[in-house]
């Protein structure tokens, strides 16, 4: 992906929910500075690997034997978007390949189910700032940047998607991408409305 469409990307997907969710608190400005430099930073640091493990994670439920992994990308190296599982066998059009591919992003739904638990039902009344960003960033942003990255990636057939698309058929995979996309955007304009003025606000729901 060009890179400036990239940081598009990074902007929209998982800067600028966390400044409107800050910038409406009641956060202090030393806080809501501080968190977003940090938290982006940090969503940069794990992305891949946990995009990665979710591959692992595949590997190990099917059985297929790993040949060489790269969880982080080397941006010490200047590399700033190369992570991968190789696989001993290779990717082919079977079910195995399959669940390998797609097991990143059933976590991501999985993430998302757990993040209208934590986040928005807020059960453990989170109200530390940092916290309460950092939570809103793991199980709802990054899921859905991880979600729409890939299914962009999927029209330049660059994506996980491309190969699941012609096991499964492209048709499912749609339908589970806009169903995942649709719930995880849903629940960031729910955050985000239900939070303004927090935490001094009473939330009661």
């Amino acid at each position: 992906m060009n890179p400036f469409h990239r940081i598009l990307e990074i902007t929209i997907l998982i800067i600028l929910p966390l400044l409107i969710l800050y910038t409406k608190s009641k956060w202090s400005t030393k806080e809501i500075i501080f968190n977003a430099i940090v938290l982006p930073l940090i969503w940069y640091i794990t992305y891949a690997p946990i995009h990665e493990l979710g591959h692992v994670i595949g590997c190990k439920i099917v059985g297929l034997e790993i040949n060489d992994y790269q969880l982080f990308t080397r941006f010490w190296e200047g590399s700033f978007g190369f992570a991968f599982v190789d696989i001993k066998e290779g990717y082919g059009e079977n079910i195995e390949s399959f669940i390998v591919l797609i097991m990143p992003y059933l976590i991501d739904f999985f993430f998302l189910i757990i993040g209208f638990i934590v986040v928005y039902k807020n059960k453990f009344k989170v109200k530390n700032s940092f916290l309460f960003g950092l939570t809103f960033l793991f199980f709802v942003l990054r899921s859905n940047y991880d979600l729409l990255d890939n299914y962009i990636g999927y029209f330049f057939n660059h994506s996980d998607f491309v190969l699941a698309g012609k096991i499964v058929g492209n048709l499912n995979i749609l339908i589970f991408i806009v169903l995942s996309l649709i719930i995880g955007f849903s629940l960031t304009l729910l955050i985000i409305k239900k939070y303004i003025f927090y935490p001094s606000a009473a939330i009661n729901n």
